[in-house]
């Protein structure tokens, strides 16, 4: 009796991770282009990143500099990108990704600066790829600028961060105070307390 409960104890978690490895991937071949810089909010990378790659997508980290460099957050949280935005061109980022992620925190503010960033953010949103950013992350729809000058932003409803509220409404979008938005494309959500309508949202979107 006592050998048979041990038995039982020991292939217990054996078929709960065969359960687990065994369920459905709604992403599966999917891949997602995630923008980073130094000063990122932690929770907004990392969980975007973890969730979709549970769910199957192929997550690469970008950023503006040479890759294999390690960005930390906010928090100190660290994570090595994959990619440097200028080694890739707008035309290879839109064949070969379905999704770009722009997480919040401080980052935003350098991607804004960077003008290969935001020839992408504008390149994918073109393409009808899905764009997704979370409370500063929105920055990005207001400085992307089409070739007749106008913000990502224009026309589009949108949300982000309280403090960030005015830029987006300036850009020429509509701004709701709601924890994850979707218009078209674009998809936004406001604090890190919105994480999970912003991935359920996202991942609604790919999985389309």
């Amino acid at each position: 009796r006592a050998k048979a409960a041990r038995q039982r104890v020991e292939t217990a978690p054996r078929t709960r991770s065969m359960a687990a490895t065994s369920r459905p991937k709604l992403l599966a071949g999917r891949k997602v282009l995630l923008l980073a810089d130094f000063q990122f909010e932690d929770l907004e990378l990392m969980y975007p990143k973890m969730r979709l790659e549970e769910e199957g997508a192929e997550v690469s980290v970008m950023g503006a500099h040479p890759a294999g460099i390690k960005y930390t957050g906010k928090y100190g949280y660290p994570v090595k990108s994959d990619l440097c935005v200028d080694n890739m061109s707008t035309t290879d980022a839109v064949a070969s990704y379905d999704a770009l992620l722009i997480p919040g925190g401080f980052a935003p503010d350098y991607m804004r600066r960077n003008q290969a960033m935001l020839d992408l953010t504008v390149a994918m949103a073109d393409a009808g790829r899905v764009v997704a950013s979370i409370c500063h992350g929105p920055w990005m729809l207001c400085s992307a600028r089409r070739t007749d000058g106008s913000p990502l932003a224009k026309g589009i409803r949108a949300t982000c961060f309280s403090a960030c509220k005015d830029d987006l409404i300036n850009a020429g979008a509509t701004y709701v105070d709601e924890p994850a938005v979707v218009d078209g494309p674009f998809i936004t959500a406001r604090t890190p307390a919105d994480l999970t309508p912003f991935l359920h949202a996202i991942i609604d979107e790919m999985a389309k």
